[in-house]
């Protein structure tokens, strides 16, 4: 019972989090910037300019979203990716990982309507090699006026791959419902992005060693029922 304890307790929790609650240098974010959070690298992307690189995202609470209309749902501190902007992030000691879920909303950007689905999240996981997944997020559009996170689960994200760097971007639909990402519409938050890396999976002589254990435990308590047994008897 001790060894299947420890095991479902360690893998609950070392499940890691960017939650993007860590301090960062700078709130603002432009094309290029790799900034190192807790234990986790968040690059922006976008504008490809090395002279004038765009801004394309900002950490923080509804202070950062510049004037558009961020999430209602979330008081902490997450990532508003702006402008057409996009991001990428990865462990920062180089793990490969598996996501497990994310929370996510678009930021409005001032239309007088949106469709129900105001934007898709584009993820795309890589490993050394090239494209290892990819996946579309519906981002739903305001209720009574308003865009909320929403949590998505991701266990089945990649069908069991491992990967070592993810992109997240988004495209803008409209009430036709086409989506793109050239009208400096494609804005989204993303916070609470759960990982799982590989040092966090029991290895097979783990769970060998709680088979072992949930043998021995049944072996007891059949003693345990004989010496009882014999003891009434006698």
């Amino acid at each position: 019972m001790a060894v299947a304890a420890a095991l479902c307790a360690s893998s609950a929790s070392q499940a890691g989090v960017l939650d993007f609650e860590a301090p960062v240098d700078a709130p603002f974010v432009f094309a290029g910037d790799v900034l190192k959070i807790g234990n986790y690298i968040v690059e922006g992307a976008g504008d490809t300019n090395p002279e004038n690189p765009a801004l394309v995202g900002a950490i923080g609470g509804n202070d950062s979203c510049f004037g558009a209309q961020c999430p209602a749902n979330n008081a902490t501190n997450y990532y508003s990716a702006v402008a057409d902007g996009y991001m990428f992030f990865g462990l920062a000691d180089g793990s490969d990982f598996k996501l497990a879920s994310l929370d996510a909303s678009f930021i409005g950007t001032g239309l007088l309507s949106y469709p129900s689905v105001a934007a898709l999240l584009y993820l795309t996981a890589f490993d050394a090699n090239g494209i290892v997944a990819e996946a579309y997020l519906n981002l739903a559009g305001p209720i009574g006026g308003s865009f909320n996170f929403a949590s998505y689960d991701l266990s089945t994200f990649g069908d069991g791959a491992w990967f070592n760097t993810v992109r997240v971007a988004s495209f803008a639909c409209d009430t036709l419902g086409n989506c793109d990402r050239t009208r400096n519409q494609a804005n989204f938050a993303i916070d609470n992005i759960v990982t799982v890396d590989a040092s966090e999976v029991p290895e097979p002589g783990s769970f060998a060693l709680l088979g072992l254990g949930l043998l021995g435990l049944g072996a007891a308590r059949r003693a345990a029922s004989r010496n009882a047994a014999r003891r009434n008897a006698a």
